[in-house]
């Protein structure tokens, strides 16, 4: 697999691989991209039939692809979910998510498995807070995204703003690693209320706000909320396109664009949106 495959996904959407009747319509939604779960929706005890129903899946939909989270690196499971990455094929796969990413050890210990493979890095403990600028800069890592609820676990957070302070600077703290070392810019935790569309718009225009891409979801009726609040990204880069060909035409020489006077400073915005992919 070429790590230029990596996808730009706003909406990525889990699906536990247990739940083998949930396949087709998960690929079927408006998701960008499907995560299979064989971590923490999978009990320890039927690792294996999670593993099986991906290969069968694979073997019936060889076009699809997709990304599979997997054990971490300390996990009883992560040498069989190494034989089993290696008897799927990396062919099919977006990228790997490795669940609790803390040390670089555990990266390298995917790379070395497996070879060359796209990684997306799931930051969910206070050890993997503090050694992200380490995992972050190491081989493949092309993207990081924030398990909320385990980070929470990790620390005894409690509900209140204190809780979202913390939440708020951990994905700080993404944003930043991703700009240092030059990754796509970071994915958005899963938002666990799914009823209340209001909330779920307010989480993602504020992890929108701080530079992130795009969002993990359980949740099939929240993909088109996500999708509508980070598809302003494309916009931008739609913007910051023409706007660089028209600044060419005009030769340094302001100009008016969709009602707005482009000077200097507007054109630096567009080359930084191209330059970061923001």
């Amino acid at each position: 697999m070429s790590l230029n495959e990596y996808p730009r996904a706003k909406s990525l959407l889990f699906v536990s691989a247990i739940k083998k009747d949930d396949f087709t319509k998960t690929f079927e939604s408006e998701a960008d991209a499907v995560i299979f779960d064989i971590e923490d929706s999978v009990p320890s005890d039927r690792k294996a039939e999670a593993r099986k129903n991906i290969l069968d899946f694979r073997s019936k939909n060889p076009d699809k692809k997709f990304f599979v989270r997997i054990n971490d690196a300390l996990s009883p499971s992560f040498k069989d979910d190494m034989s089993f990455i290696k008897e799927l094929g990396l062919d099919c796969l977006n990228a790997l998510m490795l669940a609790r990413t803390e040390r670089k050890e555990d990266i390298l210990a995917v790379l070395d498995s497996l070879g060359e493979v796209s990684l997306l890095l799931l930051i969910e403990s206070a050890l993997g807070v503090q050694n992200l600028s380490i995992t972050a800069a190491q081989p493949c890592v092309r993207q990081l995204t924030f398990g909320a609820f385990d980070f929470s676990l990790d620390l005894g957070l409690r509900d209140g703003k204190g809780r979202d302070f913390i939440l708020n600077y951990v994905r700080t703290q993404l944003a930043l690693e991703s700009r240092v070392n030059k990754l796509l810019p970071p994915i958005n935790r899963v938002f666990p209320n799914a009823r209340d569309e209001s909330l779920v718009k307010e989480n993602m225009e504020l992890a929108y706000s701080m530079g992130f891409s795009g969002s993990l979801t359980y949740y099939p009726n929240q993909v088109d909320i996500i999708n509508s609040v980070f598809a302003q990204g494309d916009r931008q880069i739609k913007w910051a396109k023409e706007v660089l060909r028209l600044a060419e035409i005009h030769k340094g020489d302001n100009f008016s664009f969709e009602g707005n006077v482009i000077d200097l400073p507007a054109i630096k915005k567009a080359q930084g949106i191209l330059a970061n992919r923001y």
